[in-house]
């Protein structure tokens, strides 16, 4: 059957995969009335499917960009490869092995002059919110250096359990339950499985009831970075779109309506240092 199945997917790769055309640049794009935007699967609050519907604070921004561009916005969800590099690469620059083309525009790139070097055919610009680790529960220790006996919910291999579990020689490793995503490390605390949740802001701002737990973000010995700017990508021939989306990003922090964005999802915004 798997034969077969390949077979097929060899004789049919010429239909099946044919690579939509690509936009030379921003005038192509607006000719053409349709942005292509890359934007994580299953990554609430940023991007996720809710009632059926794609939804989140990447899904309304990269919709107000396409709004003042004066085009339809046409969404890529892609899943996550191993790394940002290979996202970018997926994404933006030349697609994934199975098909389906590149995006005009790719959301929630981290901001970093190290990955724009080793992405040469990719322009990093526009950094848009600033990210964080932070903890959740019923108070927040000044330092992860003091974390008690507590039980702490994480993701699975996610930056924070890293963290955790490499912190002073491995000590919190027996207090860390480990869950397949976020919102079923929040979950854990929202149901007293765990006495604390440690990951992302955002992720525990949108997953938590407003008040019922303390949020906040400890000293963090040992983390090389304690909070990183995210931004946007393009191809480094749509220079051109970058400054355009740039132009729009920046009225809508002027104006106060990229912080309220935020907000509909109950995530505070934090603007990055560009900013």
């Amino acid at each position: 059957m798997r034969r077969r199945h390949l077979l097929a997917t060899l004789l049919l790769a010429p239909l099946l995969f044919t690579q939509p055309a690509r936009a030379a640049n921003l005038d192509d794009i607006r000719t053409g009335g349709v942005l292509r935007v890359a934007v994580y699967r299953d990554y609430p609050p940023f991007s996720f499917v809710k009632d059926g519907e794609l939804v989140g604070i990447d899904v309304d921004l990269a919709r107000a960009i396409g709004k003042k561009l004066s085009v339809t916005v046409n969404f890529m969800p892609i899943t996550p490869a191993d790394d940002v590099d290979g996202d970018l690469r997926n994404a933006v620059w030349k697609g994934h092995y199975l098909g389906g083309g590149t995006a005009d525009l790719m959301l929630h790139v981290p901001f970093d002059r190290e990955l724009a070097r080793r992405n040469d055919n990719v322009y990093l610009f526009s950094p848009y919110y600033s990210e964080n680790l932070a903890w959740a529960g019923s108070s927040v220790p000044t330092s992860t250096w003091q974390i008690g006996q507590e039980s702490i919910a994480v993701e699975n291999d996610s930056l924070a359990d890293l963290y955790l579990s490499a912190l002073q020689g491995g000590r919190l490793r027996p207090q860390l339950q480990h869950y397949l995503s976020a919102q079923g490390a929040v979950t854990a605390l929202r149901e007293d499985k765990a006495r604390a949740v440690y990951g992302l802001q955002s992720e525990l701002e949108w997953g938590l009831p407003v008040g019922d737990w303390h949020v906040g973000q400890p000293q963090a010995p040992g983390l090389m970075k304690a909070r990183w700017e995210i931004g946007m990508a393009t191809k480094e021939s749509l220079r051109d779109l970058a400054w355009a989306a740039g132009d729009v990003v920046a009225e809508l922090y002027q104006s106060g309506e990229l912080a309220r964005l935020f907000a509909r999802y109950k995530v505070s915004y934090r603007a990055p240092d560009e900013h």
